[in-house]
């Protein structure tokens, strides 16, 4: 798989909340790994809300959770604050340690995963160069997007481009709703 098959999703959903959990449950997916940043909080929230907490705790009965962020420990263990949820912070993203710290942690194997994030250069690359599948989700916050995310986000603009003329089928069908919505 070259490296524009690797930045296309298996998936696009306009959030965390609308993506087929039970489908994907039936499917053979009983592991999840979230990324935390602009796909569960923006960055300029500090911690998850009571109803965020709820529902990932309402999925954590029927999947494994891992929340799986490139950003630090005080940012991610503060997000994680009164929850259970096991993470890896500091995950380097797209480099496959972070998602094999998510995999040891979780104890899943790579088909049962479905990684779930904002970013193509971090979250789908990253998923696809570990073998595993991956749900891009709209951003909850692109405005809050920190300096090296405005960075990747124009690395992205260029992939795409590059993606809707080589594969524009697959184009059409999982990223151009993610390109309209941004």
């Amino acid at each position: 798989m070259g490296l524009y098959q690797k930045c296309i999703p298996d998936f696009y959903y306009q959030s965390i909340f609308e993506i087929p959990y039970q489908t994907l449950n039936k499917q053979g997916i009983s592991t999840l790994f979230f990324d935390l940043d602009n796909t569960i909080i923006s960055y300029d929230e500090d911690q998850l809300s009571d109803s965020q907490i709820t529902f990932l705790n309402e999925l954590s009965k029927s999947f494994k959770l891992v929340i799986l962020s490139n950003s630090g420990y005080k940012r991610v263990s503060n997000a994680l604050k009164d929850t259970d949820f096991k993470y890896v912070y500091h995950s380097v993203k797209p480099l496959k340690t972070g998602f094999r710290k998510a995999l040891k942690l979780s104890k899943s194997n790579p088909k049962e995963v479905m990684v779930i994030g904002d970013q193509i250069m971090t979250d789908v690359l990253g998923a696809h160069r570990t073998g595993l599948k991956v749900s891009l989700i709209k951003s909850v916050k692109r405005k809050s997007d920190r300096k090296i995310t405005q960075f990747n986000r124009k690395i992205e603009k260029h992939v795409l481009k590059k993606i809707s003329k080589k594969y524009p089928k697959l184009y059409q069908s999982r990223l151009e709703a993610y390109v309209n919505d941004h």
